[in-house]
């Protein structure tokens, strides 16, 4: 019998909700700082973290940014990268105003110039849109959820609501 005792009380352990919760967050946390410290290793194109660190002169680069002026044959694009600008003049027949969203790709030049090759504009008007409609999705999510389903503390379980 006092061999029986142990197995129970580690199975309880091993199979009750908080030891789950603990682990599987542990394994997101470690799983998110591995995406964080190794995805600049397998981007397809090199973007403005890469380019700070290791100027890839003549290589096709992706960048994304909000443009901050225009000109005759492109736009200034203003990249921030953990709190770094870097302004990008991008060389484009493609027309964008100024506060549009813009993704870039094209090659690299000297003094972070890029010739595009292919140029997504989300208009600053569609970007923000975008966000309030999402906020509203959220809310609306949010009061049928909890309208609906509590959370238990005690059980580590949402509960339906009688």
């Amino acid at each position: 019998m006092t061999q029986q005792q142990p197995k129970n009380t580690l199975k309880k352990i091993v199979t009750s909700r908080r030891f789950i919760f603990v682990g599987l967050l542990l394994a997101l946390i470690l799983l998110s700082i591995y995406y964080v410290s190794n995805y600049q290793q397998h981007l397809e194109h090199p973007n403005t973290g890469v380019i700070l660190k290791n100027y890839p002169l003549g290589e096709t680069v992706a960048v994304s940014g909000v443009v901050t002026a225009v000109h005759n044959d492109g736009f200034i694009l203003l990249d921030n990268y953990h709190g770094i600008g870097v302004n990008y003049s991008v060389y484009s027949p493609e027309k964008a105003s100024i506060g549009d969203q813009v993704e870039v790709l094209g090659v690299l030049g000297d003094s972070y110039q890029i010739a595009a090759s292919k140029i997504l504009v989300i208009s600053s008007f569609d970007y923000n849109f975008m966000l309030l409609r999402s906020g509203i999705a959220l809310l609306i999510f949010l009061f049928f959820f909890r309208r609906y389903w509590r959370f238990d503390f005690k059980k580590m379980m949402f509960g339906r609501l009688k």
